[in-house]
């Protein structure tokens, strides 16, 4: 009896690994993942994301997702090569490399505004797959030929990166709070008296307003710009000292 039994149960645990079916069997490729897991990001938030709900959603176990994904750290990365990906990183129809990085930071800063939630992944993670360094790469030899030196790209890039970060957030962060006031409207009595206590803070908060990003964005992209464009370049490093 003890036999048979075991007979049995090996029978019945047999069947179910066949019935498990495998990620291919499934639809599942690397890109399915990661847009699912892009399509959730958005539509939820980065922090109600999880392995459990994407397979939930695939209709798959989460385990299944290792296959292609060892870590959901390697998944969000894919996510932000994704995002990446669909910046432009070229010379424009002039040839101005200032004029490229331009678009490439208008670019930059729509892309937050379709993707709010993830755009959370781009201003916090640090590039970490082929995808990303290649679009680096593509940068930084834009301002190669540019004439700049390394030290000097690598400066602004750090200034005009954060500069695109912060903004963006901070956008991200008024928009949010403008809806919160739509659906919890301010006690009009309230807003006049803080007006009236704090009259330098309401005049100047007007033009924080988002009728006012584009305007304030340009603005500062602009004198960054225009840093970039008087920077020394590296055939101006290299010529002999004036005589006196």
């Amino acid at each position: 009896m003890p036999a048979a039994k075991r007979k049995k149960t090996s029978a019945s645990s047999s069947g179910k690994r066949s019935s498990r079916r495998s990620p291919q069997a499934l639809g599942l490729t690397a890109e399915r993942i990661r847009d699912e897991a892009l399509r959730l990001i958005d539509e939820e938030g980065l922090e109600s994301f999880s392995t459990r709900r994407l397979g939930a959603a695939l209709g798959c176990e989460a385990m299944a997702i290792y296959w292609y994904y060892p870590s959901k750290d390697a998944l969000l990365d894919a996510v932000v090569e994704a995002l990446i990906s669909r910046l432009p990183i070229e010379p424009s129809d002039t040839g101005d490399w200032i004029d490229a990085l331009r678009m490439l930071a208008h670019a930059y800063r729509r892309l937050a505004h379709q993707h709010p939630h993830a755009f959370h992944l781009l201003a916090s993670r640090r590039f970490a797959t082929q995808g990303t360094w290649a679009f680096l790469e593509g940068l930084f030899e834009l301002a190669r030929r540019g004439g700049l030196d390394d030290r000097t790209t690598a400066r602004f890039f750090r200034l005009v990166a954060s500069y695109c970060n912060g903004v963006a957030l901070d956008e991200l962060a008024g928009l949010r709070d403008a809806d919160r006031q739509k659906a919890e409207p301010v006690d009009p009595s309230a807003l006049a008296a803080a007006r009236e206590m704090f009259p330098r803070l309401a005049a100047v908060s007007t033009y924080l307003e988002p009728a006012h990003y584009d305007d304030v964005f340009e603005f500062g992209l602009e004198l960054l710009l225009d840093a970039v464009a008087r920077a020394p370049t590296e055939s101006q490093d290299k010529r002999p000292p004036k005589k006196r």
